[in-house]
């Protein structure tokens, strides 16, 4: 079986949708690995793959040149029996496709925002013509569904994210000495911490809301600080600053800018709860993230963080939009007793590790 993986960015940027990718292609370089099909990838903005999740010789990056991506992806999907579209923006690309080789099977990819919207021109095209459309999560499925009547329900289904393979899981749960001491934070410090991009045109992450009740949080429980993570815009970071002050919360918040990657496990570490009330998640790779270093996590109940979560099962769901209730359950998490760190990893990699999200795709794959 020929599959062929066409993308947007997987190496040349870091983010939720750009992490499901990289695990994508390691998932379908072990396949190739294994003998159950032969994989290729084609990126319309990264130039190289990092080749501990890729092969260079099955790969072609475009490095942004993306009418040339859209000729040479044309050219050489109608040689494969499987095309795996990897975002709707590449719509385009795919129905072109399918109208000149029918017989290809055309697998699309769903994650969130960017798909919870009616759909018109080629993307309305391609989710009719896709063979297999596959959602990170339930809520997507459901709100693809609502706004795209058209399509059939058992096209859909939903395929999380999962926990990168080399994301290496604590054995230890101890919270790492050069991070306090980075900080200023002591022993009896306790730190709620939120991972996310902090871009103006994206104000549905929740941490808005985590500053407005921390001033009341901080009245029950001594000693509370935030660290707020993640590369923010210019517009935003005087907005979230300027917020800290009239909130008069200087000494509680840290926006500590964006994490690099040998770090970020230690930064799970640090916290004692994640808590991101998101209202637009597709799904939320930081949760599960968070989880398997033995954290207890605070998610929004609007949206793909509850398939994150497991319903609950994992960590706490909220209405985002009820202040009194995050604030309730951020001071009964801080205040509550510690948790089984190893058995909420050990539940959550069952859920989410990379060998099962490997076997899924494969299942996708033989589907008839």
């Amino acid at each position: 079986m020929k599959v062929l993986f066409l993308y947007l960015k997987a190496f040349s940027f870091t983010g939720g949708i750009e992490k499901f990718n990289r695990c994508l292609m390691k998932a379908m370089h072990e396949l190739f690995v294994d003998e159950k099909i032969v994989a290729s990838a084609m990126s319309s903005y990264d130039s190289t793959p990092d080749e501990r999740y890729f092969f260079k010789n099955n790969f072609k990056g475009w490095g942004g040149n993306r009418i040339v991506f859209v000729f040479d992806a044309i050219r050489k999907a109608v040689r494969k029996d499987v095309v795996i579209i990897g975002h709707i923006n590449l719509a385009t690309v795919g129905y072109l496709i399918k109208l000149l080789k029918p017989s290809v099977k055309i697998v699309l990819i769903i994650h969130g925002i960017e798909a919870w919207s009616t759909q018109t021109s080629f993307k309305k095209k391609l989710l009719e013509k896709a063979d297999v459309i596959l959602a990170v999560s339930h809520f997507t499925k459901q709100q693809v569904l609502l706004y795209n009547p058209f399509i059939s329900e058992e096209k859909i289904t939903v395929f999380p994210n999962t926990i990168d393979p080399y994301f290496e899981m604590p054995a230890d749960f101890e919270k790492p000495a050069y991070l306090q001491r980075r900080y200023g934070f002591d022993e009896q410090t306790k730190t709620i911490l939120t991972v996310t991009r902090l871009f103006a045109t994206e104000k549905y992450k929740g941490y808005d809301s985590i500053l407005y009740v921390l001033k009341d949080v901080c009245k029950v429980v001594p000693n509370v600080r935030y660290l707020l993570m993640g590369k923010a815009d210019e517009r935003e970071q005087a907005r979230i600053q300027l917020l800290i002050t009239q909130l008069d919360l200087s000494e509680n918040v840290l926006m500590g800018g964006f994490i690099p990657e040998n770090e970020l496990i230690d930064h799970y570490l640090l916290a004692d709860t994640f808590v991101m009330p998101s209202k637009k998640e597709g799904f939320g790779i930081v949760f599960i993230e968070a989880m398997i270093c033995g954290r207890h996590v605070i998610a929004g109940h609007k949206d793909g963080s509850r398939d994150a979560l497991m319903e609950g099962e994992f960590g706490t769901l909220i209405d985002p939009d009820n202040l009194e209730n995050l604030k309730a359950e951020i001071v009964n998490i801080l205040n509550a007793p510690a948790i089984d760190e190893k058995a909420l990893q050990e539940k959550v990699y069952k859920q989410f590790g990379f060998p099962v999200f490997k076997e899924r795709l494969l299942t996708i794959l033989d589907r008839n």
